[in-house]
């Protein structure tokens, strides 16, 4: 290590770290920004920040690929060693999940049970062309609402566990709208999200099945092929998931990025068409301006004119960046419905998500007291002293 490294590698954490931000966002990718990561080392890296910056958005592996390509000389030892090793273990955890992955998909196709899956391997597989270059940490099956209790049945032979006694009847209508239900399993240090709705209701862009026109195709995973999205059906998924997080994981914004630097032909106009019509075009177009002004991804022309035609993408988008940096100020669950209602299109598409929003039972609802059946509209009018019981705790 030169004395140059040294000073910087013992030198204090900055207040705002500006450069190790733009270090990531040249990093996370596929195709690294090779002249402006080499700009950035010569001015100067605190390299334990930056690792923890990358730790923290869940890009350690894509951006351990993107180092070693452009500038791992120019990175400590000591820090070298422990991304080589986080990289060792991160692996080893995808390779696990996606075994576990192919085993499910195996006892659903036995029991005849249509199983599609989402987020995870599945979109690292489908737009990094490497199901080991994206974090993840459990796995996502989707389901028909109608194959819930065989589908939970199934999962707690295979191992897996639900979390409540409750009738499985019971908590398929208490989360209806939320379309999620978890089940983990101790011995196998996994969770799944089990959904039978592509994204709950109470997010600016939630399509159902149903708007996915071309359906499910087999997307090929080490070695075998399970069910997901189709690659043109896939920007409508990418946007509600990134969305709902109201495009605060850096992550959502990296799939987005590498789908289009994936699948430069893809027809964009249906997906807007989609969007629009379920009210949330405004969600997706900031995500695309997102993976567009952070990550460097070519937009198509049709795309670029929407997002110039709404002003209030633009705001949502400057939001979300000030987020990624570590800006915000509101709660977490405040600041992602506020962003719901703002990217919702139309007064009345913004009332009915208020009334989801304010309404629709969740999975902390029922961890929190589990109201009789004839109660359960009382959640919405209970849910603020939830929330203050929450809020108090952390004082």
């Amino acid at each position: 290590m030169t004395q140059r490294q040294a000073q910087i590698a013992e030198a204090p954490k900055p207040a705002v770290h500006v450069r190790e931000f733009e270090l990531l966002l040249c990093t996370a990718r596929t195709v690294p920004d090779t002249a402006r990561i080499h700009a950035l080392v010569r001015e100067g890296i605190h390299w334990r920040t930056f690792f923890d910056l990358a730790s923290e958005h869940g890009l350690r592996l894509l951006v351990y690929q993107s180092l070693r390509a452009t500038c791992w000389d120019d990175v400590p030892p000591d820090i070298q060693s422990e991304w080589q090793q986080a990289s060792q273990i991160l692996t080893r955890r995808n390779l696990f999940l996606t075994r576990e992955l192919l085993r499910i998909n195996a006892a659903f196709q036995s029991a005849d049970i249509f199983l599609a899956f989402m987020k995870g391997p599945i979109v690292a597989e489908m737009c990094y062309g490497d199901f080991a270059l994206r974090e993840f940490a459990d796995l996502d099956l989707l389901i028909r609402e109608a194959d819930f209790s065989r589908a939970v049945e199934l999962l707690e032979r295979i191992g897996y566990e639900r979390p409540w006694k409750h009738s499985n009847s019971k908590m398929l209508s208490f989360l209806k709208n939320v379309g999620e239900y978890a089940v983990s399993s101790d011995a196998l240090q996994t969770a799944i999200d089990l959904h039978w709705r592509v994204a709950t209701k109470a997010t600016a862009l939630s399509p159902r099945l149903g708007d996915f026109p071309s359906g499910f195709h087999p997307v090929p995973i080490a070695g075998s092929s399970v069910l997901s999205f189709a690659p043109q059906d896939l920007p409508l998924y990418l946007a509600a998931q990134g969305g709902w997080d109201r495009w605060s994981d850096l992550r959502r914004i990296c799939d987005l990025a590498e789908f289009i630097r994936a699948y430069p032909v893809i027809e964009w106009e249906p997906n807007l068409q989609a969007a629009r019509r379920l009210g949330g075009l405004r969600s997706m177009l900031t995500g695309l301006s997102l993976a567009s002004q952070l990550l460097g991804a070519e937009l198509p022309e049709t795309v670029a004119d929407h997002i110039q035609r709404d002003p209030i993408v633009a705001r949502l988008a400057e939001e979300a960046i000030r987020h990624l940096q570590g800006h915000a100020s509101a709660s977490e669950a405040i600041s992602r419905y506020l962003f719901q209602l703002r990217a919702k299109e139309g007064r009345r598409g913004k009332i009915a998500l208020a009334c989801s929003i304010l309404m629709d039972r969740t999975a902390k609802d029922a961890t929190w007291i589990m109201l009789p059946r004839p109660l359960w509209w009382l959640y919405g009018l209970l849910r603020p002293m939830r929330m203050s019981g929450k809020f108090l705790r952390r004082l």
